[in-house]
């Protein structure tokens, strides 16, 4: 990851793993669902694009999912 992420994004990821893990814990989403969900985020960091990663570790729970189950 060639970006620098602020603590404002740490804050972010964290919500964002929490999100994702109740989801899987509450059986809101299944286990592959909740592996694609962070593999996307992971990917886009990975890959170098600040922005993706950024906008999808800040969408709400509901908008995380879309597309995915």
């Amino acid at each position: 990851m060639a970006f620098q992420p602020t603590k404002t994004d740490h804050v972010a990821l964290d919500q964002f793993l929490e999100t994702v893990l109740d989801a899987y814990k509450n059986g809101d989403s299944d286990r592959d669902s909740c592996v694609g969900v962070i593999a996307h985020a992971m990917t886009a960091a990975a890959i170098d694009n600040e922005t993706e990663f950024k906008n999808y570790i800040r969408l709400s729970g509901e908008r995380l999912f879309e597309g995915v189950r």
